[in-house]
């Protein structure tokens, strides 16, 4: 049995593993989205017709992230043992839909979990193992990075861009998507203010509108603003 590092772990509904007295093993597993497919079958034609992508974009099925773990407490210490399972079990159980879920290896990325499968528990004499199983979101997510300071600029996933304008009137502008899916925007308007983009216009209250109808299709989009005043624009990416 290997275990990692002492702090290695995982964040979970508001708790990091540590405060469980949880040690991840080095066989920490994890499942890839597949691609979800809609196909039908033509009469008296070979092959079939793929339908998947007829909204313009590839669609996925979950993913499962597993974390088998120790735990200094085995049933030689049964009353130690019994408290913290339970614990532990009314933490990972407590969310009733997916949350937010971050796994100390990409502290910038998050994903949206939740614990579906009942935990497996192995008693030893003097440790305890327990297997927990998230069921994800297809998607990782991470706050897109505009600017081009090098530390925490990624070259192979951000876009140097602005992303906070001064409007006269009407103003033209492209913001660049850089993920693979579509993602809705945060903008926060110091008045009222008419968006744009395609055939679509949208309204914008001044003040801070967190994650709007206005979304951004991956790679570059033309937004046009009409009204006066300061406009931000803030999302975050989805990533395979």
């Amino acid at each position: 049995m290997q275990t990692s590092t002492n702090s290695y772990g995982f964040t979970f509904n508001g708790h990091h593993s540590s405060e469980f007295d949880l040690k991840v093993l080095s066989n920490k597993g994890m499942s890839l989205p597949a691609k979800t497919k809609v196909t039908t079958q033509l009469p008296y034609a070979n092959g079939v017709i793929d339908l998947s992508n007829v909204y313009g974009a590839n669609n996925y099925g979950e993913r499962t992230i597993t974390f088998p773990c120790t735990v200094p407490w085995g049933f030689n210490n049964a009353e130690d043992l019994y408290l913290l399972w339970t614990e532990i079990i009314n933490w990972l159980d407590e969310p009733t839909g997916k949350v937010k879920l971050v796994d100390d290896v990409m502290p910038d990325f998050y994903y949206l979990g939740e614990v579906q499968a009942a935990p497996t528990i192995e008693e030893k004499s003097v440790y305890s193992t327990i297997t927990i199983v998230f069921q994800c979101y297809p998607y990782r997510f991470r706050h897109a990075d505009t600017t081009d300071e090098w530390d925490p600029f990624m070259f192979d996933l951000d876009v140097a861009q602005n992303t906070e304008f001064d409007v006269d009137h009407r103003l033209e502008i492209m913001l660049v998507n850089a993920c693979q899916a579509s993602v809705p925007l945060t903008i926060d308007a110091s008045s009222e203010m008419v968006i744009t983009t395609g055939d679509l216009v949208y309204d914008v209250a001044q003040g801070k509108t967190k994650e709007s109808e206005i979304v951004l299709m991956p790679g570059e989009n033309k937004l046009i603003i009409e009204g006066s005043g300061h406009i931000a624009f803030d999302w975050y990416e989805k990533v395979i």
